[in-house]
């Protein structure tokens, strides 16, 4: 398994189970979520951190850039 995958999958998990653990022993208003709604609220510039951090992981990508060995070629039969 790729090492970038493994660290996500860890991280994305970690990050569940504390939150699941979290609701399970202080309820939902301590949750992950929830203090990113109150801090959103608070600190509006928190939402556009988060949008910039996630539209710089989820911006689109040449395919030869994402894929091993792959060029794009434009086709341009009119059939």
């Amino acid at each position: 398994m790729n090492l970038t995958v493994l660290f996500m999958i860890v991280i994305a998990s970690i990050i569940a189970i504390f939150d699941v653990y979290i609701i399970l022993k202080k309820g939902k208003q301590e949750s992950i979520s929830a203090h990113i709604i109150r801090g959103s609220k608070n600190f509006p510039l928190l939402v556009l951190l988060f949008g910039i951090l996630l539209g710089h992981l989820f911006w689109s990508m040449k395919t030869e850039d994402i894929y091993y060995n792959t060029k794009c070629v434009k086709n341009d039969n009119k059939s």
